[in-house]
């Protein structure tokens, strides 16, 4: 019993029960790290998988409204969109995430689209809007979850990216059905055209803001430069060949290539965004 007492003892004891306690610490903060780097590479896996899906739905939207409206010589494109789609719907069911209401809302409303129930171009625009809704939610829920706070402070803007970026995307998308729907029926309505005037006053100011916000930024290596200029032109295609005609003459192909070239580049930006994060995973 006094042998618990004795100065040498104590003095052990005194030096093993800090080191004891630093290497609790130590197993805890691996243990916190290794489950943050864990959820980090599931959300930038779902929003690899997002990101393909957005522009899969989108073009899916384009080109079926075209179908709908009267060129068959869509019908193609469409059918390999569709495949695409089929696949990416694949690998998002057997996802793990906490995210999996929101997964199934987003896999559901899909499969009610491929069933082909929608019968006019204008309620296949409707059901195509109210999906990407749901899957640009679910990009911004998830990139809004991802622990950042240990990470380069040139990755701090990519909230810009994830946000004005990608509804930049969606209402270019938007621009891009209806317009492709008009080009194939030759003619547009003066409620079509208001729209179309709303969505070019949208993406002008939208795209704006996000490239000023982007320029000011330390956000990684992103070429600005090359989605402002498509951008820019397919602004002044939907202003030239749309919204001042009432009987446009500009092929549908043609247009739905063009507003493909502007989207294309925006989701690269979420292609450079993506890359950030995976160097990060790869860094910790």
């Amino acid at each position: 019993m006094n042998d618990l007492f004795n100065p040498a003892w104590l003095q052990l004891t005194a030096g093993i029960v800090p080191i004891a306690i630093l290497l609790l610490f130590f197993v805890l903060y691996r243990r916190m790290r290794r489950r943050q780097q864990q959820q980090l590479r599931s959300g930038i896996e779902q929003l690899r998988l997002l990101r393909i899906l957005l522009a899969d739905f989108q073009k899916h939207r384009g080109l079926s409204t075209g179908v709908l409206s009267g060129d068959s010589s869509l019908q193609n494109d469409l059918s390999i969109t569709r495949n695409q789609l089929d696949k990416s719907i694949s690998q998002a069911l057997q996802l793990e995430t906490r995210h999996q209401p929101e997964w199934l809302k987003l896999i559901e409303q899909w499969q009610q689209i491929r069933q082909g129930s929608e019968s006019s171009a204008a309620a296949n625009l409707l059901s195509h809007h109210d999906l990407i809704r749901t899957t640009t939610f679910l990009i911004e829920d998830i990139a809004g979850e991802l622990d950042l706070s240990s990470s380069p402070a040139q990755l701090g803007n990519l909230s810009c990216i994830w946000r004005e970026v990608v509804q930049t995307a969606e209402w270019t998308g938007q621009a891009r059905a209806l317009g492709t729907g008009i080009a194939a029926e030759r003619s547009s309505s003066a409620a079509q055209r208001v729209r179309l005037k709303f969505l070019h006053a949208k993406i002008k100011q939208l795209s704006t803001n996000a490239f000023a916000t982007l320029a000011q930024s330390e956000t990684g290596q992103l070429n600005l430069q090359q989605p402002r200029q498509t951008i820019n032109a397919f602004l002044l295609c939907l202003e030239q060949e749309l919204l001042n005609c009432e009987n446009p003459k500009i092929e549908a192909k043609l247009y739905f290539d063009q507003a493909t070239l502007a989207i294309n580049d925006l989701l690269g930006m979420l292609d450079a965004a993506l890359k950030d994060l995976q160097h990060v995973t790869k860094e910790s």
